[in-house]
């Protein structure tokens, strides 16, 4: 059994939540990355990545309405065109990112990090413990991993 921590990278970008997207977008081309973690006052508070910034250049998705009696009742949560709308127009790193991210402790399996980000097509994964950031799994770490590269 492989830990995390055999494998976890120091996190090769970290920004604040104030940090402007034009500026993130800058780092992650320039440093050829595919994310960011996100760190206010010394605590993680999310991830952003390459696609949170692909998202803002998407089109709008219109929700779909039921007309009955003259009331239209739309058929999906009416909080979620606004969280995308939100999203689509936010200027700053902690408009576009992803809040509560899925994090691992150090002693975590290789295995079962790698299975996370698969089912949930993460392209980084947070290393935390005790509150604190210690470092990234990455695509290409569990790659190098798993080839002895």
């Amino acid at each position: 059994m492989t830990a995390v921590r055999e494998i976890m990278e120091p996190a090769p970008l970290i920004v604040t939540s104030e940090t402007p997207v034009k500026e993130l977008a800058a780092a992650l081309i320039e440093r050829r990355l595919d994310g960011a973690c996100v760190v206010d006052d010394g605590k993680l508070v999310g991830v952003v990545t390459s696609m949170d910034l692909v998202f803002q250049e998407k089109e709008l998705h219109i929700p779909s309405f039921f007309t009955f009696l003259d009331i239209m009742i739309p058929l999906q949560p009416m909080d979620q065109l606004h969280d995308e709308m939100r999203k689509m127009a936010g200027v700053t790193v902690g408009q576009i990112m992803s809040r509560e991210p899925t994090v691992v402790p150090p002693s975590e399996d290789v295995s079962s990090a790698a299975t996370t980000m698969v089912e949930e097509h993460y392209t980084i994964l947070p290393v935390v413990e005790g509150g604190q950031l210690l470092g990234v799994v990455t695509k290409r770490g569990l790659v190098r991993a798993a080839y002895s590269l």
